[in-house]
């Protein structure tokens, strides 16, 4: 038993120099990481270092990578760049600046480190807010003109159609902020209460199912694949399958928001700013 004891305990003493060599790589390992990522990561100080580098990408680089730095018409999202990530102050952006990337097309920029130094402000206070979304806050979206948006309800969009500003939509606008109301143009289809199955949704997608023999039966579709069909009979309260085998049973799908689906691939930001300015108006 002894002998067995002082076996396991010369076990112990031979793995401390291990565990503590691993401890200190690991220390080596996460500070490197951090001191190189440390501004990326890291809420920014200087709100007008960021403003003034947000003007120096607008005039120097936004042709190209966009105003926000998200990619534009010929240069990608700097937000998602390594080396921005790593940079410390503006210092590997302006050796990379001061190069350029002529066999690309980027032509070299020579700016002032204060200029320099601001822009990688910039850049990091945008990849700060995009790793931490939930920070970022949209200040106002009501920059359209009502009176367009008015047009464009009852005009080419259709909208009269299936809505009323006296009727379904009436005091809409008090109903939801305007953030809020831009997002159910898009996509009204919400679902009764948070969580629910999407069957639930009182514009659920719907199936009309025409067995061999019988009636027909229509019902938010659960599940539809290439064998077998699957509604919520809202009249029963239950669900209801099928297995399909080629065209039998018979199986029509019907959207009810078909014309907002249609719509999203039709929509411009002129008209999306002037829908909500019309929208938020109906109190």
């Amino acid at each position: 038993m002894e002998k067995h004891l002082n076996r396991g305990a010369r076990r112990r003493r031979r793995a401390k120099p291990f565990s503590a060599l691993f401890a200190i790589s690991a220390v080596f390992f996460f500070s490197g990481v951090s001191g190189a990522q440390q501004q990326a990561l890291t809420a920014p100080g200087d709100s007008a270092a960021v403003d003034r580098g947000q003007a120096v990408l607008t005039e120097q680089c936004g042709f190209c990578h966009g105003a926000n730095a998200r990619g534009g018409s010929g240069g990608p999202d700097l937000t998602r760049s390594a080396l921005v990530q790593e940079d410390e102050n503006g210092k590997q952006l302006g050796e990379f600046l001061h190069a350029g990337r002529p066999d690309r097309g980027m032509p070299k920029f020579d700016l002032p480190d204060a200029q320099l130094a601001d822009l990688a402000a910039f850049l990091h206070a945008q990849i700060y807010l995009a790793s931490n979304r939930r920070l970022y806050k949209i200040l106002d979206v009501l920059v359209g003109d009502a009176r367009a948006g008015q047009a464009f309800f009852n005009g080419a969009g259709k909208c009269s159609a299936c809505h009323s500003p006296t009727g379904d939509l009436k005091g809409v606008g008090s109903k939801y902020d305007p953030v809020a109301l831009q997002g159910r143009i898009v996509y009204p289809r919400r679902g009764g209460v948070p969580g629910s199955p999407a069957y639930e949704d009182k514009s659920a997608v719907r199936a009309t199912i025409t067995p061999s023999s019988g009636a027909a039966v229509t019902g938010a579709i659960v599940r539809l694949t290439d064998f077998e069909v699957t509604i919520f009979d809202a009249a029963t309260g239950q669900m209801r399958s099928w297995l399909r085998s080629g065209d039998t049973p018979k199986v029509v799908v019907t959207d009810p928001l078909q014309a907002h689906m249609d719509q999203l691939m039709k929509w411009t930001d002129a008209d999306m700013h002037n829908m909500t300015a019309y929208l938020a108006s109906l109190k």
